[in-house]
């Protein structure tokens, strides 16, 4: 199976090395993004991890605001200028790691042909944004025009005013119903191009994201949750294939993974996990070499794996 992984980093390089080479496995490309605010050279050596790495168009991407989208979407372009057809499209943090090995990846795709794997649920959600966050409706409502002093008064003023002038009022283009998710997914070929061309064709629900609160968390799950090529949208499902660790379901950032959490990604029957950092537990990646990515097991076998600790 053809994939591509586009994976968007900011720090770590040797850990981003890492998630490469252990991912090519000569039927691999990687686009590869990092945070314009970084400096490139450390990152630079990651060229050599895999056959097929290649840097993308870099934008500032950090978080709360639109830079994360455009990252995303500057991958998928490079993809599609490629010329390649893959099978999969995978987008992941360069704190993202595989808990499976490249051939049980290859086979889970086979047997899950042109599927798009996304997390979506409609807005409001009242467990993840209980209280005041009014289910997370504040995502799609509420100006946001970044964290710094300025910015954040700009926002305040424009929400205030909203109230009085209905001009002002945000509101989702084209009846788009919200949705929201996990930023990390992973898409086929046919929905890689269709987020391109509804892109391209609808400039004002990129501008209207461009005032939202951590889009990467909206900006994809819209457009997929509210596709209308009924083709396609029989080809997804609800499921991103990650472990992660919450400390609690309204957490804004998931748990960094330890060494103790290893008994669990082992049972998960999930792909990839995040988030790790060589810096706070570098075993945790080594321990996941050594029992599962560096192991000649087969597909069954990694399906009914059980604890080595």
């Amino acid at each position: 199976m053809k994939k591509a992984y586009i994976i968007m980093a900011h720090k770590n390089p040797d850990q981003v090395y890492r998630l490469v080479s252990r991912l090519d496995d000569g039927l691999s490309a990687f686009f590869i993004h990092i945070d314009k605010s970084v400096a490139i050279t450390p990152f630079e050596k990651i060229k050599e991890a895999g056959k097929l790495v290649q840097f993308v168009e870099r934008v500032n991407s950090k978080w709360g605001g639109f830079g994360s989208v455009q990252a995303a979407l500057n991958g998928l372009k490079a993809i599609k200028q490629s010329e390649n057809f893959f099978d999969q499209i995978f987008l992941l943090s360069g704190q993202d790691y595989p808990i499976k090995s490249n051939a049980y990846i290859n086979q889970f795709l086979e047997t899950s042909p042109n599927t798009t794997f996304i997390e979506y649920f409609p807005i409001p959600n009242y467990q993840k944004w209980p209280g005041n966050d009014r289910g997370g409706l504040y995502r799609v409502d509420k100006y946001y025009i970044g964290l710094k002093k300025k910015e954040m008064f700009i926002s305040k003023t424009l929400n205030l005013l909203s109230k009085y002038f209905s001009v002002l009022k945000r509101k989702l283009p084209d009846d788009i119903k919200p949705y929201a998710g996990s930023q990390w997914w992973s898409v086929s070929m046919d929905m890689l191009n269709y987020i391109l061309d509804y892109d391209a064709n609808h400039p004002e629900y990129r501008s209207f994201h461009k005032y939202t609160f951590v889009p990467d968390e909206l900006y994809f799950q819209m457009i997929i949750a509210n596709i209308s090529d009924k083709k396609i949208a029989q080809h997804i499902e609800n499921n991103n294939k990650r472990f992660i660790i919450w400390e609690k379901v309204s957490s804004a950032h998931p748990n960094t993974l330890r060494v103790q959490d290893f008994n669990t990604i082992l049972a998960s029957d999930h792909l990839f996990a995040r988030k790790f950092d060589e810096h706070v537990d570098a075993e945790i990646l080594n321990l996941i070499d050594q029992k599962i990515l560096l192991k000649t097991e087969s597909f069954e076998a990694e399906f009914t794996n059980k604890s080595v600790l």
